[in-house]
Order: C-alpha cells, then structure tokens, then sequence
C-alpha cells in the first residue's frame, strides 16, 4: 500500500508545477521512455548517489523552489 501512495504523491507533485512536467516529458520523449518510467530512472539514479552528492542535489533543487524555477 505504501509504494501505491508514494507514486500518487509523484504523479500529484509533477502535476502541481507545468515546469517539472515539461522537463520529465521532454526526457521521456528523447529516451523514448514512458512518464513513469523516466521518474523511476531518476529516483535509481539518486541512490547511485552517495550522501553528499544526495544532499548538494536536494540543496540545488530546493533553492531553485525558493527561487520560484520549478
């Protein structure tokens, strides 16, 4: 139930900011991948980050919300 609630939570956040939706549906269409599958890519490639690196990229996305990117 849990992994349920946590992709309705992703589809909601990507729906609430046109920014993000444009740049995860510009990816999907040049990897030929699905929505979902491009945010499942993304979610891998943050574990292969190790803690620093996680931390810097959460820094990075947070300042560009603060910023009003995305």
């Amino acid at each position: 139930m849990v992994p349920y609630y946590s992709v309705a939570r992703a589809s909601t956040a990507i729906g609430v900011s046109p920014i993000i939706k444009e740049i995860v549906q510009k990816q999907a269409h040049s990897t030929r991948l699905t929505l979902k599958e491009v945010i499942l890519m993304g979610m891998l490639a943050i574990d292969k980050l190790d803690e620093q690196g996680r931390q810097d990229l959460a820094d990075q996305v947070h300042q560009m919300q603060v910023n009003g990117e995305i």
